[in-house]
């Protein structure tokens, strides 16, 4: 995968009161276009890793640059491109989540990755997404937008997102099915680290055996294992506090919003499939 640098163009009125909420929401834009580009690349078996620079503010306009490392295709301007007018329901969260999907699925076609299941890609997290795209939208005024294009695009010709766009719905009487919240000790395999601290970890839950994904937020340990100074093996195990919410989706209990707060313990495993750790 090729780096490439996306340019977030946020025009915002050099007369407003509040200038301060501008860069707000300009970190509900990347922080929401992050998480969507992540839960994509998890969907099609590939990676998004990017970098952000506050490159510079001008009168009235502020620009952020990211060093994008992802595959073009999985990039998901064209979900938030779906984003536009108002959002209440769950039908229109799940339409823009099918659309998403079948873009994917051809995608794939089209690079001869077809696989024998569809990518997947859950209308929590859509809906999740679009309500905090929906957060940078509420900080801007009438005549504020914002633009994303490669570096050295006309930026005359590049289409703002939709300013207007307001996720009204309820996430959670939408997503009604919940069964439960996880706050404690358990031991995770570890099945995809990452060497960033922006990404998200895929580990399977030794407890219910269930695979997700989760920021790493123990500061110190994770700057630990960014430098080197803490190794894990291809079949290392980690004891953690973990929080996350379980859910049922079309049927199938699922991991959602989850953190790992604390890494209590790295576990190296040795010997035989019996004997790999469990929680207590």
């Amino acid at each position: 995968m090729e780096a490439t640098v996306l340019e977030f163009h946020l025009e915002y009125n050099s007369n407003r009161k509040n200038p301060a909420e501008v860069f707000h929401a300009m970190g509900d834009f990347i922080s929401a276009y992050q998480e969507m580009g992540q839960i994509i690349a998890q969907a099609v078996d590939s990676e998004m890793i990017f970098d952000v620079e506050l490159q510079e503010v001008t009168h009235g306009c502020i620009l952020a640059k990211l060093l994008l490392k992802v595959e073009e295709w999985t990039r998901p301007d064209s979900l938030f491109r779906e984003l536009t007018g108002e959002m209440s329901q769950k039908e229109q969260v799940q339409h823009v989540t099918n659309n998403e999907r079948d873009r994917l699925k051809n995608e794939m076609a089209i690079r001869g990755r077809s696989s024998r299941l569809d990518p997947y890609i859950s209308d929590l997290d859509v809906a999740l997404v679009a309500e905090k795209w929906s957060e940078g939208n509420k900080k801007l005024l009438p005549d504020e937008y914002l633009k994303v294009c490669n570096e050295g695009a006309k930026l005359a010709e590049v289409i703002p997102f939709d300013p207007n766009f307001r996720f009204t719905g309820n996430v959670k009487k939408m997503f009604s099915s919940d069964r439960g919240h996880f706050d404690g000790e358990e031991i995770v395999e570890v099945f995809k680290p990452c060497k960033k601290a922006t990404s998200k970890w895929e580990v399977i839950s030794t407890r219910t055996h269930k695979r997700y994904s989760a920021e790493i937020t123990h500061k110190e340990w994770l700057d630990e294992y960014l430098n080197s100074e803490v190794r894990l093996g291809g079949s290392d195990y980690l004891r953690v506090h973990a929080e996350y919410d379980v859910v049922v989706e079309k049927g199938e209990e699922r991991i959602k919003n989850a953190k790992i707060k604390e890494i209590k313990e790295v576990i190296t495993y040795r010997g035989t499939q019996n004997e790999i750790p469990t929680s207590e």
